[in-house]
């Protein structure tokens, strides 16, 4: 079946500032970090102490006692060595795999330990936000800034979000305009490149026949801190038409959030909101939406 464009997509790109993306910094460590819910195997000295670092207190270490391992916990660290055995003259160090079971901020991480003769290994139990960080990077390497603005902007308007996003639902209604209502949806968060999008839904308030909606409406305090672009879906609201608007803002992890969303949507307004199960639109602008519209979810 061929897909249905609508009529127009319009973009603002909003460039504020420096023109050059925000990048996270790239860090460069001889630690091995893993994550949770998998299994990990994991180089181990035989000869001297390892550590097990966590973010939070480490809980307990559940290993096997009967192959030698002393382990000492001392808050966020765990100091692990396994012991060696002297037959007559020579050291024996050991070569037994070891799982270990680490209580890490009540995350439980589950390792196999390989011991080796290296240096004292350095072990950093993640939360997974480094891997999140990692992929998102990897989405938009080699891009200008541009156009990972017009990708996120697709990815966001046909919900091809990758997992790696962090995307915090919200709806709830903000009292701005005269003549419409403003819903805000849910916000879209890429870490480690700075960028976040958030997605509103505008519909016209009862006794108003149309409104022609600008991108310069929505650069308001009260719904963006750090805007570059702005996309409107149907610009040209009727009695009856909804509309989804997309900001595309600069996110540093430092600052302060966004302006908080304080007025509650009834369950009433809630049931006006678009799907998102919808094609895309057509554009002219770098074919924005080219190869996307057989999307269903």
């Amino acid at each position: 079946m061929r897909t249905r464009y609508l009529k127009e997509f319009f973009i603002a790109l909003l460039f504020m500032g420096a023109a050059n993306p925000v990048f996270a910094e790239e860090t460069i460590s001889s630690n091995r970090v893993v994550f949770p819910e998998v299994t990990t195997r994991v180089d181990l000295s035989s000869t001297d102490v390892n550590r097990f670092v966590c973010q939070g207190p480490i809980k307990d270490v559940m290993f096997s006692q009967d192959k030698g391992i002393k382990i000492k916990i001392s808050h966020s660290n765990a100091f692990v060595k396994f012991q060696a055995l002297k037959r007559g003259q020579d050291v024996v160090y050991s070569k037994t795999p070891s799982e270990f079971y680490v209580v890490c901020d009540d995350v439980v991480y589950t390792l196999i330990g390989i011991p080796k003769k290296i240096p004292a290994q350095t072990i950093r139990l993640s939360s997974g936000q480094e891997e999140k960080i990692e992929k998102n990077l990897s989405l938009f390497l080699g891009l200008p800034l541009e156009k990972k603005i017009l990708k996120l902007i697709k990815q966001a308007y046909t919900d091809d979000l990758p997992e790696s996003y962090t995307i915090h639902s919200i709806m709830k209604r903000r009292s701005l305009f005269n003549q419409a209502w403003v819903i805000a949806k849910r916000d879209i968060l890429v870490e480690g490149e700075g960028l976040g999008v958030r997605e509103y839904v505008v519909g016209l308030k009862d006794g108003h026949s149309k409104w022609h909606l600008s991108e310069k409406d929505f650069l308001k305090p009260a719904l963006t801190n750090s805007p570059l672009a702005i996309a409107i879906e149907e610009p040209l609201l009727k009695t009856g038409d909804k509309t989804r608007v997309f900001i595309v803002e600069r996110r540093n992890p430092d600052e302060r959030n966004n302006p908080l969303i304080i007025e509650s949507v009834t369950d009433e307004q809630a049931e006006m909101t678009p799907s998102i199960k919808r094609q895309p639109s057509e554009i002219d602008r770098d074919e924005l939406f080219e190869g996307g519209g057989n999307n269903e979810h």
